[in-house]
């Protein structure tokens, strides 16, 4: 996959592709620019609105540690940012002010976030000076990593801290490609994993980067033990080492047994947002030893793991063929887009992801960007999708169809960084061949044009028009007849609307005949005597964003038909038809599974057909 002509062609890119060196570019001047639009932004984005919900854990953790220490401390971060929690703890204590969930909480709590973008703008800063890039990319660069929406939106208006535990990664990367900080490669990837566990989708990078001086990254694991006890040295004093331990990296894998949480990637796609990952995909339920691969949770497991593997056998193929012998340079830039690599396949493939666990793959792209200017897809790609996802998650308003057209986005980046790790310069040629035959074309732009509008109307139409039945002379809907009774656990029964009293809505189609429940809900008919048949569409619907509901219908109190678990992505609903003779007293019911807080069912076009005299 990778040739000689290839490593040729490589070696001779570094040197060439640099052009006009930044001779001119006063270096002490443009740092301080870039550095102080990173206080700036970070310190006045903070007085936007944070996400509640994850700074009232800041807020619990600083009261535990004000008031008990680190003894009976109950929280699930590994210790690096509890430690740094502790001095927030000590600042309250010291100014005797409350402990409480605003603006100053989050200043505070930011500050290590604040650093860490401080210096990872430096980290670029210095990668591209050292390797005298032309002026364009310099200042593309540090924009980028600067100005940086998604880390922006992530620390100073979300108020989270993703960022911090990349930088002591992308550190040790950069160190395990070099001859004189190698040995601090695993001590820096330690104190990633003491500061958020999610660090581990680097392993297979850093296994690569073992086998490039085993001798010395062996030595260095007397110091990963030194790191390992300073870190948790506090809970090991205090006598909570086991559960803090427990806590932040054995409980916390069990602790979300969903596919995704709000994170734009392959799950909002097969799944939808929160559905549970035991969810059997493709069509394999009825083979039980298909239906255990092909669960949610171990097929995500599966191919993230597939996508290791080739990322790690990739590097072992080039350490062997002795590729980076004497080139510092060429093993940084495969390394880090190795990183890129895994970072991007752990948040597009694992289930349980976060939308805020995207920022590795951000980070680690901007600093590949630095030493390799042909990557700047990457860092593009992913600071527009991880700031998108993270604001849409903060509440802003989009359409039903933005999010799975994110998550799109985000799977043709990692198929693209797949290509071209297996395939490299040639894949590179034929993409810079392919975008010249189409954009060359002087009318490429028209076709365009003409294409989107007619996919984009298309939809649109679909999405909007509202489907009617046409009753037979023998149907009649149940929209048209009074129910006998009526119960569910929130709201009320809403004849042709759905729950929240608007049109009724499921898999992206609209219905102007159907009831509106939500979960738990019984609602009784008693049917005409010649009834023969029922008939009938159930799903979520649209108005709801993520929810889990089974659907069931009893004639009589005994059961007729029930349905697989709904949980909202559900696409191409068929008609059900049951048959009816007999019955007196039809029941639909919809039962919740778990928090009902979201369940708004929906029963579309209920129509009995009658039998004919």
């Amino acid at each position: 996959m990778y040739s000689e002509k290839n490593n040729n062609y490589a070696a001779n890119h570094i040197t060439s592709q640099t052009g006009t060196p930044l001779k001119a570019l006063n270096y002490g001047y443009w740092l301080q620019v870039y550095l102080i639009a990173v206080i700036v932004c970070n310190f006045i984005l903070l007085f936007w609105d944070s996400n509640g919900s994850d700074t009232g854990f800041w807020e619990d953790w600083v009261k535990q540690l004000v008031n008990k220490g680190y003894g009976d401390f109950n929280g699930n971060y590994p210790p690096m940012y509890i430690h740094w929690l502790y001095v927030v703890a000590k600042v309250y204590t010291h100014l005797n002010i409350p402990v409480e969930n605003n603006i100053f909480l989050k200043y505070l709590t930011q500050i290590p976030i604040v650093i860490s973008h401080l210096s990872l703008t430096a980290l670029v800063f210095f990668i591209v000076k050292k390797y005298k890039s032309t002026p364009e990319h310099f200042h593309a660069a540090l924009v980028l990593t600067a100005l940086n929406p998604a880390i922006l939106f992530n620390g100073a208006i979300w108020g989270q801290i993703d960022v911090v535990p990349v930088i002591p990664v992308v550190l040790a990367l950069i160190a395990g490609t070099s001859n004189s900080y190698k040995i601090y490669t695993f001590p820096l990837y330690c104190l990633g994993l003491l500061t958020k566990f999610q660090m581990i989708a680097f392993a297979p990078v850093f296994g690569i980067l073992f086998f490039t001086d085993y001798k010395t990254h062996l030595k260095a694991s007397i110091l990963c033990l030194a790191v390992f006890l300073i870190a948790f040295l506090p809970y090991v004093v205090t006598y909570n080492f086991i559960p803090s331990f427990k806590l932040a990296y054995v409980d916390v894998l069990k602790q979300y047994g969903t596919t995704t949480m709000g994170a734009a990637n392959i799950w909002i796609l097969l799944t939808g947002n929160a559905a549970p990952d035991s969810i059997v995909l493709f069509g394999m339920s009825n083979n039980p030893v298909m239906a255990k691969i092909f669960t949610a949770k171990h097929f995500g497991m599966i191919s993230f793991s597939c996508v290791c593997l080739g990322i790690f056998t990739q590097g072992l193929i080039n350490l062997r063929a002795k590729k980076y012998a004497a080139n510092n340079t060429l093993l940084a830039q495969d390394i880090l887009f190795y990183a890129v690599l895994c970072s991007t396949a752990f948040f597009t493939l694992l289930p349980a992801m976060h939308e805020r666990y995207l920022l590795p793959a951000v980070v680690s792209s901007l600093v590949c960007f630095a030493i390799s200017p042909r990557k700047i897809i990457y860092p593009l790609a992913f600071s527009f999708i991880s700031a998108f996802n993270l604001a849409m998650c903060m509440g802003i308003k989009t359409s039903n169809g933005v999010w799975p057209l994110i998550s799109w986005l985000m799977l043709a980046v990692l198929a693209y960084g797949i290509m071209e790790l297996f395939y490299r310069r040639s894949w590179e040629i034929f993409i810079k061949d392919l975008t010249s035959t189409l954009f060359g074309f002087k009318y490429t732009y028209i076709i365009f044009f003409i294409i989107a509008n007619y996919i984009l109307c298309n939809y649109l139409i679909e999405t909007t028009r509202i489907h009617k039945i046409t009753l037979v002379e023998n149907q009649i809907v149940l929209t048209q007849m009074t129910p006998f009774s009526s119960h569910q656990d929130y709201g009320h029964l809403n004849i042709n609307k759905s729950a929240n009293g608007t049109v009724l809505a499921i898999a992206g189609r609209r219905f102007a005949d159907g009831l509106g429940t939500h979960a738990n809900s019984q609602i009784d008919y008693l049917i005409p005597h010649n009834a023969q048949e029922f008939s009938f569409i159930v799903g979520l619907d649209d108005e709801t964003e993520s929810a889990s509901v089974i659907f069931s219908i009893w004639g009589d109190d005994k059961p007729l038909w029930e349905s697989k678990p709904y949980y909202g992505a559900e696409k191409n609903l068929e008609t059900i038809k049951l048959p009816v003779e007999n019955v007196k007293k039809l029941s639909l019911r919809v039962s919740g599974m778990g928090d009902i807080s979201s369940d708004h069912a929906d029963w579309i076009q209920p129509i009995l057909t009658l039998r004919k005299d």
